[in-house]
């Protein structure tokens, strides 16, 4: 468990909002939930599919972009947190999931737009 220090120097690394730029590259933003010893990272994009046939494709690769995105979260979090508490942060994935929900779609039309959103839970020690 994460003295009172740590958890407030967690919060501080995972703030990428107030007085602070974002540093991820993409226009993907990760929201971040912390809980007691349990940690939740999520991304959320737009997607456009082109028809049923291309929705496995595009889905794979966002998922692929989204592991990127929480890999390098992940990595400068961590760095941060060792240079402020100089403890290392340990963390533990409990699970990942993805949805696509559709937000339009017609019958006329076989392009269809989604969010696409991947959701990281990890055990923090």
């Amino acid at each position: 468990m994460l003295t009172v220090e740590e958890v407030r120097a967690l919060g501080e690394c995972l703030n990428t909002t107030w007085g602070k730029s974002s540093t991820n590259p993409s226009s993907i933003k990760v929201t971040h939930h912390f809980e007691g010893d349990r940690l939740d990272l999520q991304t959320q994009s737009i997607v456009h599919f082109d028809g049923e046939r291309s929705l496995n494709p595009q889905v794979i690769r966002e998922r692929e972009i989204s592991n990127d995105i929480f890999t390098d979260v992940l990595k400068k979090v961590k760095a941060d947190f060792k240079d402020a508490v100089g403890k290392a942060l340990t963390l533990k994935e409990i699970s990942r999931d993805d949805t696509v929900d559709l937000i339009q779609a017609t019958s006329n039309s076989p392009r269809k737009i989604a969010y696409y959103r991947c959701l990281l839970r990890l055990q923090v020690s």
